[in-house]
């Protein structure tokens, strides 16, 4: 069949390449295929040395599209194929479909229920000053005179710290779960190894500790997650190991690194738009909800999540089959500019905002509040205490095209000099 329109007709941009994202989202190639192709075939080569070639995905940029495809499971399934671009089938399949994300209505609907209470607003409400005294302590392990990397010791301390609250675990092992995710998310980095077997070690070993914390929780229940978790029932049926042990795996990733890379993209948004920073500081409690919509809107914590085509459909001139793979491209759709006015530019101001950050239909993130309660906290917080602080190193960023994961982002809590 003929697969046109063709990415490679309109940009010459590898987005099946995670080194493409190392070096910054190409918006550039986003505007352009969302203006001539935005919907797109793109091959897909292999990654990694002796790789094969995969059968190739169709690129969503529009928001239109993104949230039509996002809100019509039936047609477009997480179940068939798995959430991300990965090519997978067998056993890694089966174990994708474990996951929440990896499962369509009414399945997911009713496994959703189950298991959405610990998410909901008054846990959300009572987790607050949980969150406050991880922040203060954090902001007062800072050294004030010393340039700082805001990654480690900031951005990705408090989604550990709270994810270690909510997960009943000890928070000395946060950095475990801090090595786990860097691995696993950075399976394409060489500074993270690189290789299909650090990625696999990386995940045992998660697993690992997962199934002690499930099997403690089973004899001694406490109030947290794990435990709520572990009494859940779908369709009065108890939730079995498996399932909980995906749960376990979707919270230490998702928790922990798209929290992480949101409080790193706001310090990075505080840095290049001085204007904003001055209007965000003359009244946090006014502008502090807006400025934490613009950040996620316009930094893009999840790049891209998967689709498999149930039947054939056309979709803004594709012709798409079957079985094809679709990717959602975020990043493109958070600057369309028939959803957003000036969608360049960063508007704390901006409303409606109506991004899709967090997705949109039945997979919205179910941590979406307890990800926004973390990033008001800490802003909050760093802000009062070190006004000044100013990024003075710019950020690397891991080889990923799933997560726009910062590795490190140099900071001076005083300001630059």
């Amino acid at each position: 069949m003929s697969r046109r329109p063709l990415v490679q007709d309109h940009v010459d941009v590898n987005l099946w390449d995670p080194a493409t994202f190392a070096a910054g989202i190409p918006y550039d190639a986003f505007a352009t295929l969302r203006s001539e192709a935005p919907v797109a075939f793109h091959p897909e080569p292999s990654r990694r040395e002796g790789g094969r070639e995969g059968p190739g995905f169709w690129c969503l940029t529009r928001h239109a599209d993104v949230h039509a495809v996002s809100t019509d499971p039936e047609t477009f399934s997480s179940y068939l194929g798995g959430f991300t671009g990965a090519d997978i089938s067998g056993a890694v399949l089966d174990e994708t479909r474990l996951n929440l994300m990896g499962i369509d209505p009414p399945e997911h609907t009713q496994f959703r229920r189950s298991v959405r209470a610990p998410f909901g607003p008054s846990v959300t409400r009572e987790l607050r000053p949980v969150v406050e005294n991880f922040a203060r302590t954090i902001i007062d392990g800072i050294d004030p005179n010393a340039e700082i990397d805001f990654v480690s010791e900031v951005a990705a301390e408090l989604p550990l710290l709270t994810l270690a609250h909510l997960l009943g675990v000890r928070s000395e092992d946060r950095g475990l779960f801090y090595d786990w995710s860097n691995r696993i998310i950075g399976n394409h980095d060489p500074e993270f190894g690189g290789s299909i077997k650090d990625f696999l070690t990386a995940k045992d070993e998660l697993f690992n500790y997962g199934r002690r914390v499930i099997t403690e929780k089973r004899t001694a229940p406490d109030d947290g997650m794990v435990s709520t978790f572990v009494n859940a029932t779908v369709d009065g049926e108890s939730l079995d190991d498996e399932r909980l042990i995906m749960l376990w795996f979707l919270l230490l990733i998702a928790g922990n690194e798209t929290t992480r890379s949101s409080l790193t993209g706001a310090m990075e948004m505080l840095h290049e738009f001085p204007e904003q920073r001055e209007l965000l500081l003359s009244d946090l409690d006014a502008h502090m909800p807006g400025f934490i919509e613009e950040v996620l809107r316009f930094t893009n914590p999840v790049l891209h999540f998967r689709r498999t085509a149930s039947r054939d459909v056309s979709l803004s001139g594709a012709e798409i089959k079957a079985g094809d793979k679709v990717i959602l491209w975020y990043p493109s759709a958070n600057r369309d500019g028939d959803a957003f006015d000036r969608p360049d530019e960063f508007d704390l101001t901006r409303s409606p905002n109506p991004h899709l950050a967090f997705g949109v239909g039945p997979h919205f993130c179910l941590g979406a509040r307890i990800g926004r309660l973390q990033m008001d906290v800490m802003l909050r917080e760093m802000l009062t205490r070190l006004p000044a602080i100013d990024v003075s190193q710019p950020a690397r960023r891991a080889h990923s095209i799933f997560l726009n994961s910062a590795k490190s982002l140099g900071v001076r809590p005083l300001g630059c000099t």
